[in-house]
């Protein structure tokens, strides 16, 4: 098990303040992939700062190309700075990730990235790898815990900004209001949780109806049947719009739509979340009104935290990446993943 002393003085100068950060391959820099590479090979070239170092990650589940790309981007990063690379897929189990999470630990790893699946049911396990000085980042969500305690940092999005920004399309797209039908990823993720409520707390509700809510289950099939659902339940023609808090499951929105009979973008518009290439395709063919990104390209800022944890230099509690809204005016397909 590592038992470094760099670490506690790491701990002593956690940061609590926010710092806005750009994620290698985020949506508001048209060259994110490149920066991406170009970290990976400036890790190379100074020798291999992870030689002879693990890196555990625990991640929710694999069943959305967002996830693949995540835990792709991290491996890649890693390995490219000269580390082992261990990854343990939880299938979207809180209790499987409890355990992958204790098994990491186990393992000996010297740092632990985690992508938690819900905002509680990990607080033990992450508080036990805090206990055994080996650093926890947590990537994309948030935990019931604290800085220092439960964690060293947090990296992820400002979710409730996301929401806002497709309220914002959505406003400008039907000044008048409408009925609108939302999609999330259940109650008990403060990804979906701070997305609707950035969305919803955004529109004015005496113009703006949210005629239906359901949980999509982060699943494309599960937010198709949902949608069906709603359109026999409430009548496509009554129907505006439809936000989801992922792009996967406007697809799976858009599939019910179109099988409806209905014109997506014309008769229903859509509004989702991450900048997917799929998305951006509809945002370009004006089938999607507009995506707000949030990058999964986390492999570069994990390895630089990494590094600077190594160099005992400070580590603030939160980072936020930047992320940008695409509308038919600025998107680029190229850009998504």
């Amino acid at each position: 098990m590592r038992k470094d002393g760099k670490f506690k003085k790491i701990m002593g100068v956690v940061l609590s303040a926010t710092m806005m950060l750009t994620l290698a391959g985020c949506g508001s820099s048209e060259n994110g992939q490149d920066s991406q590479e170009q970290s990976s090979s400036q890790a190379i070239s100074e020798g291999g700062i992870l030689a002879n170092k693990t890196v555990g990650f625990s991640q929710t589940d694999s069943k959305s190309s967002w996830r693949t790309t995540e835990t792709d981007s991290i491996k890649e990063a890693v390995e490219a700075a000269g580390g082992e690379f261990i990854v343990k897929d939880a299938g979207g189990d809180i209790a499987t990730q409890e355990t992958d999470i204790r098994d990491l630990i186990a393992a000996g790893v010297d740092y632990l990235v985690v992508a938690p699946l819900e905002d509680n049911g990990l607080q033990g396990a992450l508080q036990e790898a805090m206990d055994n000085e080996i650093p926890v980042i947590l990537v994309d969500r948030a935990i019931a815990g604290e800085v220092g305690t439960h964690y060293t940092t947090a990296i992820m999005s400002d979710f409730v900004w996301e929401g806002e920004q497709c309220a914002k399309a959505l406003i400008d797209a039907l000044p008048s209001g409408g009925n609108v039908v939302v999609i999330n990823g259940g109650y008990d993720s403060s990804t979906s949780i701070d997305r609707q409520e950035g969305f919803v707390n955004s529109l004015d509700s005496s113009k703006y109806k949210i005629v239906a809510e359901q949980n999509g289950e982060w699943l494309m099939d599960k937010s198709q049947s949902v949608m069906e659902n709603i359109i026999q339940a409430q009548g496509g023609e009554k129907i505006d719009a439809v936000f989801a808090v992922t792009d996967d499951m406007i697809q799976g929105a858009k599939t019910a739509i179109e099988a409806a009979g209905l014109e997506v973008g014309k008769d229903i518009l859509t509004i989702g979340i991450d900048g997917t290439r799929a998305a951006f395709e509809d945002v370009q063919a004006g089938k999607q009104l507009a995506s707000v990104t949030c990058s999964p390209y986390f492999g570069p800022i994990v390895v630089e935290t990494i590094t600077k944890i190594i160099n005992g230099e400070e580590i603030p509690g939160h980072i936020t990446n930047e992320d940008t809204l695409y509308t038919i005016d600025n998107v680029n397909v190229d850009l998504g993943f």
